[in-house]
């Protein structure tokens, strides 16, 4: 009697490295062995593996139920520091000689908007739009301005040599006058002054009696005698009636600049297309209480506003809501001779720009920028030059496959990041973030991100939250302060390169590494049948602490080698198949290292 059989194969299947999230727009049916269709609270490491994201532990209160407005790292005199701000205060988190969290007041700020903290000649500077503060490691205050040396070699009748421009910031100025050894009469370059402060000697600062000073004229008149003749002798201070402080003090952010070196404080962040760039004094101290009168670079069109400044090589980038400019330095000769700094800007794309103010970032050395729906890296591809020139081609778009999540995200909210320490670059908004390991060039989702700022010191990532605390994310918290982390990671529909046929699977085979309270469940789903049974893969080391351990969720093992358990799930006469993986208990952590299913092709799909 004849047999007749079904033609069937069985075959292996094997996840050696995942891929991380690829919300891909025509369905999740053509995603790659290893990506994920959903990948919550789970990331993927540097050598591609499936792991936990880490927990959430106080790193400080400030004030409770206001958001943190602004936070940094950096260097202030000769230690490190967290600074804050909150609910109309300054506080460092964080400081260098201690090497611990802790939380002091240090001054007052206004914080109704954003504040932006940056650092220059071993201070922290504050800027938020309508104040312009400063930070010495002792004391906060605002930054009064440098007063200028405006004009030398000035004759008693007025007149003289220009050196430094005005400053905005103040309305304070110093001339220098050459006496004849007659005149008892000097003529100041400004009439209508605020007052006339001081009258000193050059040489050796000492200040000069027996003068008065008419304010309406804007004259220093000696009584007796005149002083001696000499060259540059006299210094007199005085103060005009207006200063343009508050157009410094409009700006929201700062990048530092000038050619190969940082030595300039650009601002932006008015909601104009102008950058203003601070000067050097005479004596060549770059500061960042100067900005002198002309020192200003007005970008493309005034009807959209500079939304970010990256340095990026020897250059300066510039992006407004529409389009990319790249800012060079070279010098310009005034008309009265005086060469000082030219910035020259030239257009680099006139269609894509950022609309996230003040959130572009420089990752791996090439800025990022969120346009539209979309993240954008900007790259010069080219053997001749990295700087970015007039190519469209440079701005690449890298969110194809977090199209979906980027999409609900309001782009010209959100607050971006790039972790160096850990190679993850953050897209934070409204509680979630997109984060893209661009070691391993691989996106995932955390949930339970209240991020209203972020920063990172000595490699340990903190960030200000909406209620007024300072939260750090670290593998050494296995939950969120208590809450459990609800991860949940599932593979795109597989059918195993056939799709026109039935399968049949029984068994899954997991890789998992040891770790203390180590703990995930893995389960199925296919076209057939939406609802399996989960099952718990648990491999935590035993350790002496009995007193912590949730013993349903741990197994005894103290091998530290790598462990495989075999899973059996039955599912039939199925065309697609998703693989899942969860961990929603607090106190435990997970790393999948490998997955293997094991698949039998039966018959044609009917």
């Amino acid at each position: 009697m004849a047999t007749i059989r079904a033609s069937t194969s069985e075959k292996v299947y094997q996840i050696k490295k995942w891929l991380g999230l690829n919300e891909n727009p025509d369905g999740d049916t053509k995603l790659k062995m290893g990506e994920a269709a959903e990948c919550l609270n789970w990331k993927i490491t540097r050598d591609g593996n499936l792991q936990r994201r880490p927990g959430q532990r106080l790193a400080g209160t400030l004030s409770e139920g206001y958001p943190v407005k602004g936070i940094w790292s950096g260097r202030v005199g000769t230690y490190e520091y967290v600074l804050a701000a909150c609910n109309g205060k300054a506080y460092v988190v964080y400081d260098g000689f201690s090497g611990e969290f802790s939380v002091s007041e240090i001054g007052s700020i206004n914080t109704d908007n954003p504040v932006h903290i940056f650092g220059f000649d071993n201070k922290a500077y504050f800027l938020n739009g309508v104040e312009y503060k400063v930070w010495d490691g002792t004391t906060m205050s605002d930054v009064t301005g440098y007063v200028p040396l405006t004009l030398v070699s000035c004759a008693p009748a007025g007149g003289g040599t220009e050196l430094e421009q005005v400053n905005k910031l103040t309305a304070g100025r110093r001339v220098r006058f050459s006496p004849d050894g007659s005149a008892t009469v000097f003529q100041l370059p400004e009439t209508a002054l605020h007052s006339i402060d001081s009258v000193t000697k050059v040489e050796d600062g000492s200040a000069m009696t027996g003068w008065t000073g008419d304010t309406a004229n804007g004259t220093v008149t000696f009584s007796g005698s005149a002083p001696a003749a000499g060259s540059n002798t006299i210094e007199v201070a005085y103060t005009a009636s207006t200063d343009f402080a508050s157009q410094v003090k409009a700006m929201r952010y700062s990048e530092l600049f000038n050619g190969t070196q940082d030595s300039r404080v650009f601002l932006y962040g008015d909601g104009s297309n102008q950058v203003f760039y601070s000067g050097l004094d005479t004596d060549g101290n770059p500061r960042a209480d100067y900005f002198p009168d002309m020192n200003v670079a007005a970008i493309g069109a005034s009807n959209t506003p500079v939304t970010g400044l990256i340095r990026h090589y020897s250059r300066l980038m510039a992006f407004k809501t529409d389009s990319a400019y790249s800012i060079t330095y070279g010098s310009i000769t005034l008309e009265s001779g005086l060469v000082t700094a030219g910035f020259y800007v030239v257009p680099v794309n006139r269609t894509i720009g950022n609309e996230a103010p003040g959130q572009v970032q420089l990752v791996l050395n090439s800025p990022r920028t969120l346009f539209g729906t979309d993240l954008y890296e900007w790259k010069n591809n080219s053997s001749y030059s990295s700087n970015l020139s007039v190519d469209e081609r440079q701005a690449q778009r890298i969110s194809d496959r977090i199209w979906s999540s980027l999409g609900g995200f309001n782009t010209a909210s959100c607050i971006c990041y790039d972790d160096n320490a850990n190679q993850e670059y953050y897209i934070c908004y409204n509680g979630t973030a997109l984060v893209h390991n661009y070691a391993a060039d691989a996106w995932y989702k955390y949930s339970n991100m209240d991020v209203q700022c972020m920063t990172a010191i000595r490699g340990r990532l903190v960030y200000g939250t909406g209620d007024g605390t300072v939260l750090e994310l670290t593998d050494a918290a296995m939950d969120d302060m208590g809450t459990p982390i609800d991860a949940y990671w599932e593979s795109g529909a597989m059918d195993f390169g056939m799709d026109f046929r039935r399968k049949y699977s029984s068994m899954v085979w997991v890789s998992v590494k040891p770790q203390t309270a180590s703990y995930v469940e893995m389960t199925i789903l296919t076209d057939r049948k939406s609802e399996f049974a989960d099952k718990a893969v648990s491999t935590g080391l035993a350790v002496n602490l009995f007193g912590e351990w949730d013993f349903g969720a741990l197994s005894f093992f103290g091998n530290v080698q790598p462990q495989v358990k075999r899973v059996k799930l039955k599912a039939k006469k199925f065309t697609y198949y998703r693989l899942i993986f969860k961990n929603d208990l607090a106190g435990t952590t997970a790393t999948v290292l490998e997955a293997d299913m094991r698949v039998r092709v039966t018959g044609y799909v009917k």
